[in-house]
């Protein structure tokens, strides 16, 4: 068992968003938790998951969330405080922060194929989405 705060965990700096780890994948099972800020005017890369379900809960801000799923289909909608947002594997999502505060949500990351091997330590997720984004 183990206590957080999202004012304590270590950060990680994207050149769109910022993510405070709040439970790292090495120190769990099968899921991992962090906290996500994304400044008004910007977010998220366009990404998917193949290893990954996402679960978001807003805290604050406004946002919008943009979604194309594996069967072609597009969704988006509003994010607003209290929403939960699911992201299913093989999602491709981007969130936006469309209001005049930052746009914060709790992530929770479930691995249902387990962790992945590559990238055992969120350091190590860290360097591999920074080398995609140089590499663009």
């Amino acid at each position: 068992m183990r206590k957080m705060n999202v004012r304590q965990g270590k950060r990680y700096t994207f050149a769109t968003h910022i993510n405070d780890m709040l439970l790292p994948r090495e120190e769990a099972e099968i899921i991992e938790a962090f906290y996500v800020i994304i400044e008004p005017g910007k977010y998220t890369h366009s990404h998917a998951h193949d290893d990954t379900e996402q679960l978001y809960y807003v805290i604050s801000g406004r946002g919008k969330a943009v979604f194309t799923f594996s069967d072609g289909r597009d969704e988006q909608f509003e994010m607003l405080p209290e929403d939960v947002v699911h992201v299913p594997r093989n999602t491709e999502h981007q969130i936006f922060c469309t209001g005049d505060e930052a746009l914060t949500y709790l992530c929770v990351d479930g691995f249902p194929l387990g962790k992945p091997a590559d990238e055992p330590t969120w350091d190590h997720h860290y360097k591999a989405v920074m080398k995609q984004q140089e590499e663009g």
